[in-house]
């Protein structure tokens, strides 16, 4: 004979927190959202106004699972039951041992029809593998009732299924792509890959306000309540599950984080951020390069992407299951309408979200649109608004100018400014892609004095570029007071001085001949829709 009973405080759940880790453990779980942290932790800080009922099962007295479920009654006085944690558990489960499974479902089931005759089940994130979404299905065959499945896809990586060596030959190429960004970031300075303790979460909070402050984001990580939810949920891990962030560093400054959830044999990797002026450098796929394989040497066997169909999800994956959410209802008509109208809303949802180009454009466009329309200035409207009318005609007119003569007076040393001296600096974005180009900064002090390149000559605002000889340098952004100094410090190491103007700047062409330098060419640049033309005069 079977008997249940419904906890609607912690404080009556508590006696129970053995027996339900038992069960995990003998059950090998490691999904991290149904353990008893997980579970007392999200109710006791995002689910604390959810009518939460953690429904038990007993047999001769001794509790045999678990039914983690909220509450509500709805139109019609229908009862609504849901899995907790919806919008913040991937995966959830009827917390059972197998033997037990079936019985309690089905018993479980029955007692909703006898207690409340109208009701509708929707439990999201049950694993298709797992055995509870085919009980469920069962059930709903066995006794008619209508109801309908979603599936979403979930990728991860079975590290048992492949040895370390065929997995990186497996990705060569993404690997030796990765390679490269960060052969080139740490010639810029010190790159650092460490795990951080609770004292430094609001570091990643920070970190992801910043990736995500000109997109659409609607995953609540950074409200002040997930924010304690994830602090109080570090503080209770166990042999069983923990919670781990690790910081891409450069310099001391975050570029990067991951916040693992961890459950005895899986790594799921709950969210990534990085520092969105270091994009050129694919700081994201470097931390999650970095992630991944301190998984393995941790010697976790599934690494966990989590479900969606991202397609940063598939670059790594070597195996994949799907996570249902299933929709049941009783056989009454106003059921079967809310019913059907959520299996429409699912349906339409589930094609807007399985089509990346859409949700890139809501999720990036359309964001960086509300941010602009929120904070733009009038210098930016002017800047867009020009930026936009070059995109169908547009005409530049560009000076390129040479200093060949050596001179020996006012001469004065600046010094070369590293990367990690402009990471306070609020161009700190511009600056940054061009140290990435290969631009080098020379300053007084921390002034930045001029920019140089040795190889290439760039004028931003009509794309023209040019290769360089080997004994000719290229400045940019200099300081025309200090425009003469720059010249013989250039010209001291036996090179000429190169620099663009735009036919517009009279002023600053009259300061270039003052300091030495001659005009030596006019490029005319056309461009008419997608046709373009240059004249070189």
């Amino acid at each position: 004979m079977l008997d249940y009973k419904i906890i609607t405080s912690m404080e009556t759940l508590e006696p129970y927190r053995r027996t339900w880790s038992g069960i995990l453990e003998r059950e090998k779980n490691n999904n991290p959202f149904i353990e008893y942290e997980w579970v007392t932790t999200w109710w006791a800080t995002l689910g604390i106004h959810d009518n939460v009922e953690i429904v038990i099962v007993e047999h001769q007295g001794k509790a045999v699972a678990f039914f983690p479920l909220v509450h509500s009654v709805g139109f019609g006085k229908i009862h609504h039951f849901g899995f907790l944690g919806q919008g913040y558990a991937t995966y959830m489960e009827v917390i059972a041992e197998k033997q037990w499974l079936e019985r309690a479902i089905h018993y479980i089931l029955k007692v909703f029809m006898q207690k409340y005759k109208r009701y509708l089940l929707a439990f999201h994130g049950l694993i298709e593998s797992k055995d509870t979404s085919q009980q469920l299905e069962k059930y709903a065959i066995e006794y008619q009732m209508p109801y309908s499945i979603f599936r979403t896809v979930t990728s991860f990586i079975d590290f048992q299924s492949m040895t370390l060596n065929d997995f990186l030959k497996k990705h060569r190429k993404t690997f030796k792509s990765i390679k490269r960004y960060e052969k080139k970031l740490k010639l810029l300075g010190h790159v650092d890959f460490q795990d951080v303790g609770v004292s430094h979460f609001h570091e990643m909070f920070t970190l992801f306000t910043r990736r995500w402050r000109k997109k659409l984001d609607k995953s609540r990580f950074t409200e002040a309540q997930t924010r304690l939810f994830y602090e109080r949920l570090a503080n209770v891990s166990n042999e069983a599950f923990r919670v781990e962030v690790d910081s891409l560093q450069f310099e001391g400054h975050w570029i990067g984080f991951t916040i693992d959830l961890c459950c005895r044999d899986r790594n799921f990797c709950q969210a990534m951020g990085h520092e969105p002026d270091f994009n050129r450098f694919g700081p994201g796929s470097l931390i999650e390069k970095e992630n991944m394989l301190k998984a393995r040497d941790l010697g976790f066997h599934y690494y966990d992407f989590g479900s969606g169909y991202e397609p940063y999800k598939f670059q790594w994956y070597t195996d994949i299951d799907f996570t249902r959410k299933f929709i049941m209802s009783t056989k009454g008509k106003t059921e079967r309408f809310i019913r059907s109208w959520m299996v429409l809303r699912d349906r339409v949802k589930g094609k807007l979200t399985s089509n990346h180009q859409l949700v890139k454009w809501k999720r990036d466009r359309l964001g960086e649109l509300l941010y602009f329309l929120k904070h733009a200035r009038i210098r930016q409207w002017f800047r867009v608004i020009k930026g936009a009318l070059h995109r169908f005609l547009a005409i530049h007119i560009v000076d390129i100018y040479i200093a060949e003569q050596k001179q020996d007076q006012g001469y004065r040393p600046f010094q070369e400014l590293q990367m990690k001296d402009i990471m306070t600096m609020n161009e700190r974005p511009a600056y940054i892609a061009h140290f990435y180009k290969g631009d080098q900064f020379f300053g007084d002090g921390d002034q930045i004095v001029y920019r140089r390149h040795d190889q290439i000559a760039r004028e931003e605002e009509s794309g023209y570029t040019y290769e360089l000889s080997a004994n000719i340098s290229f400045i940019r952004e200099y300081d025309t007071q200090l425009l003469e100094a720059i010249v013989v410090e250039v010209q001291r190491e036996g090179r000429s001085v190169c620099t663009l103007v735009p036919w517009y700047e009279r002023r600053r062409r009259r300061k270039l001949k003052h300091a030495g330098f001659h005009k030596v060419a006019q490029i005319n640049i056309v461009k008419l829709f997608n046709w373009r033309k240059e004249f070189h005069l």
